[in-house]
Order: structure tokens, then C-alpha cells, then sequence
């Protein structure tokens, strides 16, 4: 007969990681929680990639900060640009090939 595989909440999880941190016998610790060493040192090696992704993903974040900046203002200066032109051929448009008097 096959076990139930158990199923922990996020919380748990943080919790356990975080008191096997402040305890020195991670062993300990597993028994009294109800599960196994190897699953505690799992779900810190998770929380620590967790943690490495986010402080490298904020670090690229800032790095590209000056160009996002500078493709925001390209593209608000097309999007002018392209209204300017479109105002212009609905001008020219409507003159029916009429000369202008300029």
C-alpha cells in the first residue's frame, strides 16, 4: 500500500526554513514537525534561489532603467510624429485639390 503524499502550505514552509535557521539540530527540528531532514534542506535551497532571482532581477531591472526611460520618450515622439501626420492628410483630405492660398 502506497503512502499519501503530503502536501505543506507556503507558510509552513517558510516557517520551517526559518526555524531551521535559528535551531542548530535541523534533525530535531524535522522530527518535530513531522517530516523528513532531507525535505527541510530542499526548501531552503529553495527559499535561497528565491532570493538569489530576486535581488538579480531587481539588479537587471536597474540597469535597464536609463533605456526603458529612453524608449519611452523615442516612442512618445512617434506617437506625436504619427498624429501630426494623420492631422495633416485629413487637411489635405478635405481640400479636395484645392490650392491653398499660402
Amino acid at each position: 500500500m502506497k503512502k499519501a503524499k503530503r502536501v505543506y502550505s507556503e507558510s509552513f514552509k517558510e516557517k520551517a526554513v526559518s526555524l531551521s535557521y535559528q535551531r542548530e539540530n535541523i534533525k530535531e527540528l524535522a522530527d518535530e514537525l513531522g517530516v523528513q531532514v532531507q525535505r527541510i534542506y530542499k526548501w531552503r535551497a529553495t527559499a535561497r534561489k528565491q532570493v538569489n532571482l530576486k535581488s538579480i532581477t531587481n539588479s537587471k531591472l536597474q540597469e535597464e532603467l536609463p533605456e526603458v526611460k529612453r524608449l519611452k520618450k523615442e516612442l512618445k515622439n512617434a506617437q506625436l510624429e504619427l498624429e501630426i501626420l494623420k492631422k495633416a492628410v485629413h487637411i489635405f483630405s478635405k481640400s479636395d485639390g484645392k490650392s491653398f492660398n499660402l
